[in-house]
């Protein structure tokens, strides 16, 4: 039961980024154009979803039961983010396409932007790996420059 207890940030991150994306990335659109909601996506997405994870993961160690450490973990978090926007998207997109007169899931280039959320998974999971295998302990601070 604790090993589930350990992945409800994943979920509860994902509402946060998803919804701020979404709004920012509509608003984008509608100021400019359709195709500069995935601009939000792809500079915003990184930049929450990379620090949040190494953040999480950093001193959670590897499980002795599951052998999983935090790059596994990390690729793991990539795929949760990666489906649940998948499904959003297309729960919330034709819907969301009569409102604001346009649909980003509709042009060619928004399957690779979905793999944007599971590579900065896996981004946040290296850098907490990195720092398990230095053996700092220490909890981390998220700045500009980087992971300190």
């Amino acid at each position: 039961m604790s090993e589930v207890k350990s992945w409800l940030w994943v979920p509860a991150i994902w509402i946060t980024v998803y919804s701020v994306m979404l709004v920012g990335g509509i608003a984008l659109g509608n100021m400019f154009s359709p195709m500069y909601y995935w601009w939000a996506m792809l500079v915003g997405v990184p930049l929450a979803i990379a620090p949040v994870t190494y953040k999480s993961l950093v001193g959670g160690g590897c499980s002795f039961r599951f052998q999983i450490c935090a790059l596994v973990k990390g690729s793991f978090a990539g795929i949760i983010f990666l489906m649940l926007t998948m499904v959003a998207d297309s729960l919330l997109w034709p819907n969301l396409a009569l409102t604001v007169g346009w649909n980003p899931t509709s042009f060619n280039i928004s399957e690779l932007f979905y793999q944007i959320w599971f590579f900065s998974g896996i981004i946040g999971g290296i850098g907490a790996r990195v720092v398990e295998v230095r053996g700092y302990t220490v909890s981390s601070e998220i700045s500009i420059a980087g992971f300190e």
